[in-house]
């Protein structure tokens, strides 16, 4: 902290190694952050305190918000061909040699296997536009529950289910009994059934191959990132901005 504080008042330089080694700490701290979040989300309802000084989300009004929201015409979006760069041109090994260098403000570091930058050509594809929500996944999960596991996001109001187990459903769209983890307690799975399915890699690819596609590649996914804007300031629901999900 005494470092940020020299560097704010003009005392010390922010050279590029110094530089680096701030934006490790930061990215580091941050990955603490996210760890403890979601570990705190899988006990969540067994004894864990919600976020104090936060009211509890009025379910019943939100998810009667999150029902009448109208359904675009297309779940799709199609892109490419199209030549994207990936990578950051970051050397670290010149950290040495650039110890008295300033950092400049646009400065990208990255990890050791981003480097150098480079061009890729991305074929056309289509991609979904949004995430797989509870909602779909569970209907998937009922008919490949023998292929695939029960989510750890999930969970039945009589005792969590661990990964591999098999549930039998009764005839309501949704068994009363299942619900969804939040930091606020789980909720039952009508109420999560428009926000995003946490769950693992094997079971989105298994859901990919259903469906008749799969799973998007890295270069893929950056075209997408880089046309539909995702950051805090387009309403992205990071940064704290909520304690659950969204749809």
């Amino acid at each position: 902290m005494s470092l940020y504080d020299d560097i704010e008042s003009g005392k010390r330089l922010m050279t590029k190694g110094m530089g680096r080694v701030l934006f490790m700490t930061f990215e580091h701290e941050g990955m603490h952050a996210e760890t403890l979040l979601y570990m705190l989300l899988q006990r969540a309802g067994t004894g864990t305190i919600p976020p104090p000084d936060f009211s509890k989300p009025d379910w019943e009004t939100l998810t009667t918000t999150w029902n009448a929201a109208p359904i675009p015409d297309n779940g799709t979006v199609t892109l490419g061909p199209e030549t994207i760069a990936i990578g950051h041109d970051d050397d670290e090994q010149k950290d040495m040699l650039s110890d008295n260098i300033q950092l400049l403000d646009d400065y990208e570091y990255g990890w050791d296997n981003e480097n150098p930058k480079r061009t890729v050509e991305v074929q056309r594809f289509e991609i979904s536009w949004k995430p797989v929500t509870n909602g779909e996944f569970h209907d998937f999960y009922l008919r490949q529950e023998d292929k695939v596991e029960f989510p750890a996001s999930w969970v039945l109001e009589d005792g969590t289910v661990q990964a591999g187990a098999t549930i039998t459903f009764d005839s309501r769209p949704f068994d009363f009994r299942l619900q969804v983890r939040t930091l606020y307690g789980p909720v039952p799975m009508a109420v999560a059934q428009h926000w995003p399915v946490l769950t693992s890699y094997n079971n989105f690819h298994a859901y990919a191959i259903d469906k008749g596609g799969r799973l998007p590649t890295e270069p893929e996914l950056r075209l997408f990132y880089d046309k539909f804007r995702h950051g805090y300031e387009e309403g992205a629901n990071v940064g704290f901005r909520n304690w659950h999900p969204l749809p």
